[in-house]
């Protein structure tokens, strides 16, 4: 599974290039050549180095982007197109089949090979006739038909982007690195701009989803980075020499994510013996082992991928831990009858 990275979502700015004065072709001098040399390099995919060509603003860079982070890869489905193709598309394959119908009917009652196309592949194969070539005409436009139908079930099986994936592009398309005026077409506000983030196409999709997680994992991996980048943290971390940005994987938020709710399911049991022990009120016990059924509960919703009657199956057992304990006794304590 290919890593996927949260990185800042404001784009890092790079220096524009500067033109040569006006006047005759000539050769770089020994200044424009050493700038030539400092543009940043990144690391190959064997160890070495290579230069980072510079990308113009626009579709280049914006495709380069997109490369390097494939969650960002968002792109429009244009559903009204599609479907409207697909509608033209059996309106014209609804009147070749009426067609054909009626031309199988009126040579069927013919005296001559006619009446044989209907049982007899050769006849109508070398048959010189309109209902041979209706039907390969048919057979075109269901090759069409039927791809264009196959292939909208796979698309419209494609998942949303995240914000913070949206809002990445909306920031970088703003950015110095994308200049004044990124894209100028119509195509410009498909993702929705800094100034109305939520003016993005209703159709978008995004070619590579992120892993659905548990609430707490997605509520982490979006408020809680752009809260990191906001506060300027991430002035602790060196970019990365890939792209030149500061970036973290998300495996190693899902790995913390595991871990705080690992230590959490093992804290949760404790503390409500703990509890129940200091306790001597059987009111009281109750209503703690209802406080901690509907903390146990929450904590299975928000902090894993558990199934509704999973998350049953667990109150239900940590529940009866409870009673035990509680007619057991609880260590010696007193109860009230």
């Amino acid at each position: 599974m290919p890593h996927r990275f949260m990185s800042q979502s404001s784009a890092v700015s790079s220096q524009p290039v500067s033109n040569p004065p006006d006047g005759p072709a000539s050769q770089p001098d020994q200044h424009q050549a050493a700038d030539r040399h400092q543009q940043p390099a990144i690391e190959s995919p064997a160890g070495g180095t290579r230069k980072q060509n510079h990308l113009p603003p626009g579709y280049p860079a914006l495709a380069a982007r997109m490369g390097l982070f494939p969650e960002k890869a968002i792109f429009r489905r244009f559903g009204f197109l599609n479907k409207l193709n697909i509608l033209y598309l059996q309106a014209e394959l609804m009147e070749i089949e009426d067609q054909l119908k009626c031309l199988q009917g009126t040579d069927s009652l013919k005296d001559g090979d006619e009446k044989f196309y209907a049982t007899d592949w050769y006849c109508l194969n070398q048959g010189d006739n309109e209902q041979l070539k209706l039907m390969l005409h048919a057979r075109d436009k269901l090759d069409k038909y039927n791809t264009a139908i196959i292939q909208q079930s796979y698309i419209l099986s494609m998942k949303t982007p995240g914000k913070s994936d949206l809002d990445y592009i909306q920031k970088f398309l703003a950015s110095e690195d994308m200049g004044p005026c990124a894209l100028d077409g119509l195509d410009s506000e498909v993702w929705g701009t800094i100034k109305d983030p939520k003016g993005y196409e209703p159709d978008i999709i995004t070619l590579a989803p992120r892993t659905e997680e548990d609430m707490f994992s997605n509520l982490l991996a979006e408020k809680g980075m752009s809260a990191w980048f906001k506060y300027g943290l991430d002035r602790f971390r060196k970019p990365s020499p890939v792209h030149g940005q500061v970036a973290y994987e998300e495996s190693a938020l899902l790995r913390l994510t595991y871990l705080f709710a690992t230590a959490l399911a093992s804290l949760l049991p404790i503390a409500s013996i703990v509890v129940l022990c200091y306790v001597r009120s059987m009111e009281a016990r109750l209503g703690f082992i209802a406080l901690f059924n509907v903390l146990t509960s929450f904590c299975l919703a928000f902090f894993t991928t558990a199934k509704r009657t999973d998350i049953f199956a667990v109150a239900a057992a940590f529940s009866a831990v409870q009673v035990v304990f509680v007619q057991g006794d609880g260590g010696g304590s007193s109860m009230r009858g």
